[in-house]
């Protein structure tokens, strides 16, 4: 169960600090290191997936 939410943190922050990067250099028109702030944000989303989602199935 603990295990099980530490995972859960992992994956939301990295999401979240991948949102938050590509919004902060959207702002200022970077855009490779916004694509790479969305491409870190959807490697989180697919961290949630393989490890929180369907390792509870």
């Amino acid at each position: 169960m603990k295990r099980s939410r530490l995972k859960t943190f992992i994956g939301l922050a990295m999401v979240a600090l991948g949102l938050i990067q590509a919004g902060a250099f959207a702002a200022q028109s970077e855009w490779i290191p916004t694509a790479l702030g969305l491409l870190y944000s959807g490697i989180g989303v697919a961290y949630l997936w393989a490890e929180v989602y369907t390792v509870d199935r």
